[in-house]
């Protein structure tokens, strides 16, 4: 199975091949701005999907999605608190 590299944010110039675990690690990133970046994503995800949602005439399929979305707000939740927390508690970084 091929390792996935996410691409680490634009504002940051990294050297090729870097992970972004690794930059975060190495603090070339910001693990806030990592944070703030997963609940924008989900906050796309959710809202994309939650439209789609009404569309989707199979029941079984409309409740399968309804609890993927369930499960995405979770995580959204917690990566909220999480950003929060770094955001009150700089040495959390």
């Amino acid at each position: 199975m091929k390792k996935i590299v996410p691409d680490p944010p634009q504002l940051h110039d990294l050297p090729d091949g870097k992970t972004l675990s690794n930059a975060i690690i190495e603090r070339l990133v910001p693990m806030d701005h990592v944070v703030l970046n997963i609940t924008h994503y989900l906050t796309l995800a959710y809202n994309h999907s939650r439209y789609a949602i009404e569309f989707i005439e199979d029941p079984a399929m409309r409740e399968s999605m309804t609890n993927g979305l369930r499960a995405m707000q979770l995580a959204w939740a917690q990566a909220d608190a999480l950003a929060l927390a770094l955001e009150r508690n700089p040495s959390l970084h």
